[in-house]
């Protein structure tokens, strides 16, 4: 007979961190809101890139660069507008979460093809991105990318 106590807390512990596998399962609302951010980041959209990033934000991007936050991380997105960058497709092929209340952290993969000077670059990488909602609006506190493969299209 197994032991009560234990496959009390066993039980317990599994019910208590949600983790949701399939996209589907994610509020369509967050998943929205990690597009526009992308979208926004390469479109130089800095007034909706920063309606989603709060004040502390801080980003890992997918070079090797010092840490981001909000002010550096809108400025890069002006530059990358301002010269001539541009987003031509937007995949994310995987994505899983972990829902934990109003705090969901997405891991997954991207894809991305970007244009700079008329040479495309297809990105693909993992992704860590943070979301918390706040007021009903899900927010953009943080990321973390990286590239598995960078090669021209």
């Amino acid at each position: 007979m197994p032991n009560l106590p234990l496959v009390l807390i066993a039980t317990m512990l599994s019910a208590s961190c949600v983790q949701m596998t399939a996209s589907e399962a994610i509020d369509p609302a967050l998943l929205a809101a990690r597009e526009r951010a992308w979208r926004a980041y390469f479109s130089g959209d800095t007034d909706t890139l920063g309606a989603l990033l709060p004040a502390d934000f801080i980003g890992i991007g997918m070079e090797d660069a010092p840490f981001a936050d909000r002010a550096t991380t809108l400025e890069g997105a002006r530059a990358f507008r301002a010269a001539g960058g541009r987003l031509t497709s937007l995949a994310f092929p995987e994505t899983r979460a972990q829902i934990l209340g109003d705090a969901v952290v997405l891991y997954g993969r991207y894809e991305a093809v970007i244009e700079t000077a008329g040479v495309p670059r297809t990105l693909r990488g993992r992704l860590t991105e943070t979301f918390v909602r706040r007021g009903g609006t899900w927010l953009h506190p943080g990321w973390h990318l990286d590239l598995t493969t960078s090669a021209p299209r």
